[in-house]
């Protein structure tokens, strides 16, 4: 393996691990949009600074995230060129026998994982705290069941990284060499 397929690997890694923020950030902007949109204020709301803010920043983060996802998955080859990193390196070659097939998936299962494990508790409190709610209040209010969703959400891409990572690996890998060929004519 060489240094830049090492520091291609690593920042393709960086980048699944931005792809899991993403999975955090998104539900929860979409479950605070309905809250907004049927709130009697909502017209002082989005008219004042702090509400403009309240969704462009939100906006602004997600695009930024999605970005440097594209970045690190699809465009690696052009990161290591413009950084140089695989300069100034003693040894063309590291004796590392892993394909990036091999790291990715292990990465994704990894990643997965962590959303499964963060979450899979999290809903169970949700669920609890909406059934305990529904009952201590007899039906006098409607509980909030959006965190439920939010978490099941969260709980569905994680399986999803888990079960379809044969096929993220083969994007990502795909269309690193379609652009690496692209770039060799």
């Amino acid at each position: 393996m060489t240094p830049r397929n090492l520091f291609i690997i690593i920042l393709k890694i960086f980048g699944l691990f931005f792809l899991r923020e993403i999975i955090y950030i998104i539900p929860e902007l979409i479950s605070s949009i309905p809250f907004l949109v049927t709130s009697d204020e909502f017209g002082e709301i989005i008219n004042t600074k702090e509400g403009f803010w309240t969704f462009i920043l939100p906006v602004f983060i997600i695009a930024f995230y999605s970005f440097i996802i594209y970045l690190l998955l699809f465009k690696t080859n052009i990161i290591v060129a413009r950084l140089k990193l695989d300069k100034g390196f003693n040894q063309d070659e590291f004796s590392f026998n892993i394909s990036t097939s091999t790291v990715l998936t292990i990465s994704l299962i990894v990643i997965g994982g962590i959303i499964l494990t963060n979450e899979i508790p999290n809903f169970c409190k949700n669920v609890f705290s909406y059934f305990q709610e529904k009952r201590l209040t007899h039906g006098m209010s409607k509980p909030n069941y959006s965190y439920i969703i939010i978490s099941a959400v969260k709980v569905i891409l994680g399986f999803l990284l888990i079960g379809e990572r044969k096929r993220i690996v083969e994007l990502v890998q795909k269309r690193q060499f379609r652009k690496h060929e692209d770039s060799a004519l």
